[in-house]
């Protein structure tokens, strides 16, 4: 059966479940924790040992919810850092398809849009990391800009028609797998976000 520290950490990986790797850590230090505190009771091993033990630590939820933030911090770090990569790789492959097509373009408009989504980018991530660091509908614009750009480009090199080098085509590979990499991190904060957000408002 059951004691109640094991029910206590069952809930806390529960509620940190949006995060595997801090609910596993979590978990064990506080199972540790708590165990240890009912040993060092006089009544152990008893329910009640393990009861004081629990309640002296805290509810789980609230518990939960602060290492939450910084869950979110963490996963917000990451977005930008993946945002930073991605503008800088689709920097240097827009130069390197300007230099390889010597400003030649199937289409008029895609150069337009592959200069003018990528700068709307570059500016939305730059005024969010100062003033909106936590904002998905930022980061959505980004990802959302730089799509656009990388897709302008792939169409303004026609890339699958025209023999591109082996550079020009490792450097639009690169910024497809970033895009990826990015979308799964802006996914991954949003789902923090609302968890946390779910689990302050469990708090009042």
């Amino acid at each position: 059966m059951c004691g109640m520290i094991d029910d206590y950490v069952a809930n806390l990986r529960r509620e940190l479940d949006f995060d595997p790797a801090l609910a596993r850590r979590l978990a064990c230090e506080v199972e540790d924790h708590l165990r240890d505190a009912a040993e060092a009771d006089p009544e152990w091993p008893s329910p009640e040992a393990e009861r004081r033990a629990v309640e002296r630590f805290g509810l789980g939820r609230e518990i939960a919810a602060q290492f939450a933030v910084d869950a979110v911090d963490r996963q917000a770090r990451r977005t930008w850092v993946t945002l930073a990569v991605t503008v800088v790789v689709t920097f240097i492959a827009m130069r390197l398809r300007v230099i390889w097509l010597d400003d030649g373009a199937i289409s008029a408009l895609a150069p337009l849009i592959d200069r003018y989504a990528f700068i709307a980018a570059l500016s939305v991530g730059v005024i969010a990391w100062f003033a909106f660091r936590r904002s998905l509908a930022a980061l959505a614009l980004c990802v959302a800009g730089l799509v656009a750009s990388i897709g302008a480009g792939i169409v303004r090199a026609d890339l699958f028609t025209n023999g591109a080098p082996i550079h020009v085509l490792l450097s639009a590979a690169g910024e497809v797998a970033l895009i990826g990499v990015l979308s799964f991190h802006v996914i991954g904060l949003r789902r923090r976000l609302r968890r946390t957000a779910v689990l302050r408002r469990g708090r009042r």
